[in-house]
């Protein structure tokens, strides 16, 4: 197996696996966890992408290292699309329901009128397609840029 399909093996597995963390122990309804679920993700994607990089960069050109940060990136992602639906729609059919609920009641707690806790609970509503598709969208964009930006710095020392 290919170093960008095993490193994208990886960061799929380890970010579904967070994710599924997440749902079991109940923090999807907490305020702050799930945006360091995104940001632990981010941070995560790019460590892989840069190892891996650096692991193909003496025999890769950098267009080359940008096309196996995409391969990464669409091995991650389909792993992270389908754990992140699994989780939601199958595992956990409320996640959504009760993360809205959570902002609902931290907005009605913070004393916001009517209009903006349903505004607040509008934009804390998810779906399980759609949620799925924008993490495993963000892994491929997020793999191609670094991968664009350590092919620059992996290449600079080797002509």
């Amino acid at each position: 197996m290919n170093i960008p399909v095993k490193y994208g093996l990886v960061l799929g597995v380890i970010v579904a696996a967070m994710g599924f963390a997440l749902g079991t122990l109940g923090l999807h309804t907490s305020e702050m966890a799930p945006m360091g679920f995104v940001v632990a993700a981010i941070i995560i994607n790019v460590v892989i992408v840069v190892l891996a990089v650096r692991r193909l960069a003496p025999t890769s050109t950098w267009l080359q290292q940008v096309g196996n940060g995409l391969v990464l990136g669409l091995v991650g992602a389909a792993i992270i699309f389908l754990g992140s639906w699994v989780m939601t729609a199958l595992v956990f059919p409320n996640y959504y329901t009760e993360f809205a609920e959570a902002a609902r009641a931290r907005a009605v707690a913070g004393g916001l009128s009517p209009e903006e806790i349903e505004a607040v609970v509008a934009m804390n509503t998810g779906t399980p397609v759609g949620s799925a598709f924008s993490g495993a969208l963000g892994t491929v964009i997020t793999s191609v840029v670094v991968a664009g930006i350590a092919g620059i710095f992996n290449r600079a020392g080797k002509s």
